[in-house]
């Protein structure tokens, strides 16, 4: 289910958007790029008194973790209004229904996780634009502590920290949103206990229902990321694997519709200076980011308190233009960025969720868009 709201920030007089002559760069498959140089002025109005520029509109999609975290921060501070754009944002409870809303236009860029970012690439051609907060801490695994996996350690090779072992695993029930990072990173986990998705049931559910139905019995194992995983000591759960101890890396992203990639470049180029900028400027303020996060989630239904926030922000770090720099440092297909998702698509086809043919559109589409990210690389 998703969890609408919208912010219609108020009309400003703004000045209009100078632009740099020459050649518009392009991304790596030549497709064209907004003016790098552009720049939005101080609201103000001409000297004749003529009517005023308004804001440019742009739709926004967010879940209310970390992730989403910059542009919250940022809609609170005011700065897509200094940057003249007009923000209203949708809020998910996860990437699968952001993704049906996009597949019917709602949205035009937004941030989640990697798994249901190559699912939309593949259903409807939308792109990663850029790399967002680093997710690899925020999945985990638990089982309650009667649980004979519980009792089991040292078994897995080269994962200390998994616990069980191939037969303790197998046939066990697991409450898990599908198509998600949570998804992807217990795949790895069943990978090093050599063993599939067939040998486990897998009950397509979402992190709050799971964990509310895992507290009422449902389930042998529960997969949670924030809040509730930071709940799940509480309840007395054993933690039996996690985004570390399955050895992967996992990033959320920035997606954007082709369409708004289309019509809309400039708008996405501005919003993602401005998120950018607020994970620059936030990035060592530990205390400001906490503050935020509180007041994110509980806006948004979620049981936190700063307890909670203050873990979530110490394990997941801001994303910054300087980590951009190193994700898509090099040529296209050899870069970081491409490795990693080309890796978590692997594990997909693997899997049979994917074809061969799905990975090799999402190749020959440049689903790893990087028009974006140059310009805001060079601008530093």
């Amino acid at each position: 289910m998703k969890r609408v709201f919208a912010m219609i920030l108020s009309m400003v007089l703004i000045a209009s958007l100078s632009a740099c002559a020459g050649q518009t760069p392009t991304d790596s498959s030549g497709s064209k790029a907004p003016d790098s140089t552009a720049s939005v002025a101080s609201p103000s109005s001409d000297s004749a008194g003529s009517a005023p520029t308004q804001l440019r509109k742009l739709t926004v999609s967010h879940q209310p973790h970390n992730h989403g975290l910059p542009g919250y921060i940022a809609e609170q501070e005011n700065l897509f209004v200094e940057a003249g754009l007009d923000i209203t944002t949708l809020m998910f409870t996860s990437g699968p229904p952001q993704n049906e809303a996009l597949g019917a236009g709602e949205w035009d860029v937004g941030v989640m996780g990697s798994p249901p970012s190559i699912a939309g690439g593949i259903a409807y051609g939308s792109k990663v634009i850029g790399f967002a907060a680093d997710d690899t801490m925020a999945c985990d695994y638990w089982v309650r502590p009667d649980s004979p996996i519980a009792e089991i350690s040292g078994k897995v090779s080269g994962s200390p920290d998994i616990l069980g072992d191939a037969d303790s695993w197998r046939g066990k029930s697991i409450l898990c949103p599908v198509a998600t990072s949570a998804h992807f990173m217990l795949i790895a986990t069943l990978q090093k206990l050599r063993l599939t998705e067939n040998d486990v049931k897998i009950i397509n559910m979402e992190v709050p229902q799971a964990f509310t139905a895992f507290k009422a019995g449902q389930g042998d194992i529960v997969a949670l990321w924030d809040p509730q995983s930071v709940s799940a000591g509480d309840e007395g759960w054993v933690c039996v694997s996690s985004g570390p101890a399955s050895g992967e890396k996992m990033y959320t992203v920035i997606v954007a519709s082709p369409k708004a990639i289309e019509e809309k470049p400039q708008e996405i180029l501005d919003w993602m200076r401005v998120y950018y900028g607020v994970c620059d400027k936030f990035k060592d303020d530990k205390d400001g980011q906490a503050k935020y996060l509180l007041d994110f989630q509980t806006e948004n239904g979620m049981q936190v308190d700063e307890r909670m926030v203050r873990v979530i922000v110490n394990e997941r770090p801001m994303p910054t233009i300087a980590d951009q720099a190193e994700l898509f440092a090099g040529e296209y297909g050899q870069r970081e960025a491409d490795k990693i998702t080309e890796k978590i698509i692997d594990f997909f086809v693997a899997q049979g969720r994917y074809e061969p043919k799905d990975k090799q559109y999402l190749l020959d589409n440049h689903f790893i868009d990087d028009r974006f990210i140059k310009q805001l690389i060079a601008e530093q």
